[in-house]
């Protein structure tokens, strides 16, 4: 919900910690990523591993408001966590972060986006992707008339360019508005 409600990428998704959650004002900093990178290690067996690091510019570093509705989803998912937590007693690894595996380790990127194909499937919706999520975040957050810029800023994005460039598919429909808004001004129809 949340990777929808504000076209989180999936591995932004994963990196969010409950420290940068503020309840009282109601907000969340996306401060961090999980991704998976080649083991430079040689005398480690596993040729990557899952890290959680700062995301590397400050564009992508933002913060967003919640809605009531998520904030509350988030307590709700928060108290699981705590059951969670206790259930699996010493096994449990604390990273803070608030998406996390059955034992509170980072989530693997790529069985994230196994799972949730695997989910999307089974609700007919066919074979998807997380990222589409984010795509479809951006078109409705255009569509409902948010700004070009503030969607740009929502999503993470360096540029404004970059926004308009993969989402302004929506934006005809502001072409055709502003038209007939001209064509009354100018001509009185």
């Amino acid at each position: 919900m949340i990777a929808l409600a504000y076209g989180m990428r999936r591995g932004e998704v994963l990196g969010l910690r409950w420290s940068a959650l503020d309840r009282e004002a109601g907000t969340l900093r996306v401060t961090h990523g999980v991704k998976r990178i080649k083991n430079r290690d040689k005398g480690i067996g596993r040729r990557t591993r899952l890290v959680v690091s700062e995301l590397k510019t400050a564009k992508s570093r933002r913060t967003f408001v919640l809605t009531p509705e998520i904030l509350g989803r988030l307590r709700t998912h928060r108290s699981r966590r705590s059951e969670a937590k206790i259930a699996t007693g010493p096994l449990w690894q604390d990273h803070g972060l608030i998406f996390t595996s059955e034992v509170g380790t980072p989530m693997d990127p790529d069985n994230f986006s196994h799972a949730f194909s695997k989910l999307c499937q089974r609700a007919g919706l066919g074979h998807r992707h997380p990222h589409e999520l984010r795509h479809s975040g951006a078109s409705l957050m255009l569509a409902q008339g948010t700004p070009l810029h503030v969607v740009s800023e929502v999503l993470g994005h360096a540029s404004i360019t970059i926004t308009k460039d993969v989402y302004g598919h929506p934006l005809e429909g502001d072409k055709r508005a502003a038209a007939t808004s001209m064509s009354r001004a100018l001509f009185g129809s």
